[in-house]
Order: structure tokens, then sequence, then C-alpha cells
């Protein structure tokens, strides 16, 4: 076990800065910018990871953190144009349609004028409810100004808590905690993508019985 954890902190160590911050900023862009990214890319594992690594090696946790704020915003607003774009072609399409009932399926509710902010920064902590809010968003048309004041909430506050939660525990616990946390985070995610992947299944053979 030692020998592992020290072959991984001489790994952690010799890992440019750079690289870190473009790997987790690209995720958290791409997540949202482009909705179909969210099912093959668990952005919070790769937050998690990035926030051990700044803990035990040469990244800058305040670099890492706005950058990834400023990623989750860049792509809800890529998202929503998408929507904008593509929207009314996209609702009648059966893909348009299937994102809909799985984003429902996933929590997603449509949001009222009066507590849209509110259900747009909220998404923004669940799963595939994260991907596709921002070309929902747009596709319905609403306001530019209020999707965007919701999208900095949400992203500042998800990517903060995440970076920051596994950043502390990186320090505390050290490169030991990294590995734990590297192979479960990475159990979890694949165990939840093969589980999302045989429900969808399931859901699709039972619509056509």
């Amino acid at each position: 076990m030692h020998s592992l954890t020290d072959r991984l902190t001489d790994l952690v160590d010799s890992a440019p800065a750079w690289a870190v911050y473009l790997i987790a900023t690209g995720v958290v862009y791409f997540e949202t910018a482009i909705a179909i990214v969210g099912l093959v890319a668990p952005s919070e594992a790769v937050l998690i990871a990035a926030g051990v690594v700044a803990a035990i090696g040469k990244p800058n946790i305040g670099i890492l953190v706005a950058a990834c704020a400023v990623a989750a915003i860049a792509g809800d607003a890529t998202g929503y144009g998408v929507g904008v774009l593509t929207g009314p072609r996209l609702a009648r399409s059966r893909m348009g349609r299937a994102m809909v009932r799985r984003a429902i399926r996933s929590g997603y509710q449509s949001p009222k004028a009066g507590d849209a902010i509110l259900a747009i920064a909220s998404a923004r902590w669940v799963g595939y409810v994260r991907s596709v809010t921002p070309l929902l968003a747009g596709t319905r048309r609403m306001q530019f100004h209020r999707f965007a004041i919701a999208a900095a909430i949400g992203g500042v506050t998800w990517t903060a808590t995440v970076l920051l939660v596994s950043y502390g525990v990186g320090a505390t616990l050290g490169a030991e905690v990294a590995l734990i946390v590297a192979v479960s985070v990475g159990l979890a995610s694949f165990g939840f993508l093969v589980f999302r992947r045989v429900r969808a299944r399931r859901a699709a053979k039972h619509g056509t019985d």
C-alpha cells in the first residue's frame, strides 16, 4: 500500500499544473456546452480528483476554482445558445423528445417565471439534468439575463464546493486518500454509467412494447 501511495505521489508531483487546469475546465465546459458529453464525462469525478491533486501537487486551488467556475458559466451559455439556434428543430426530433423524457426522469422540472433562477441554479447539482438544462432553457427562449444569473450562481457554488471539499480532504489525509478517492470515484462513476444505460434500455424496451 505504501509503495503504491509513493508511486501515486510521484505521479501527482510530476503532473504539470496547466494539464490539471486544462482537463478540469475542459470537462466542466463541454458537459453543458454539448449535452451529450454529460453522458460520458462525469464532471464531479474530475473535479474531485483535481481538488485532491491541488492539495498534494502543483495546481493552485484558487486558480482551479476560478477557472472551473468560468468554464461552467461559459458551458451553460454555449448550451443555451445551441438551444436557441436549434430549438424548434430539436423539439420536433426524436432525440429532442427522448432528451426531455430522460431529463424529467432525472428530476428536471420546467421552471415557472417566479422560481426560474432557483430552478436553473439548483439543476447544476444534478447529473444529467445539469447537462440538458441550458439546452432546454434556450429551446424555450428563457430570458437570457435571468438564465445567466442562475448559471453564475449554480456554476460558482457547485465548482467551489466540490473543489474545496475535495481539496480539504486531500490536504488533511494526504496521498493515501488520493488513491482511495480516485479508485472509489472511478468505480462509482463506471457503475452509475452502466446503471443509467441499463435503465435507459429497459425504458426504451417498455416503450416499444
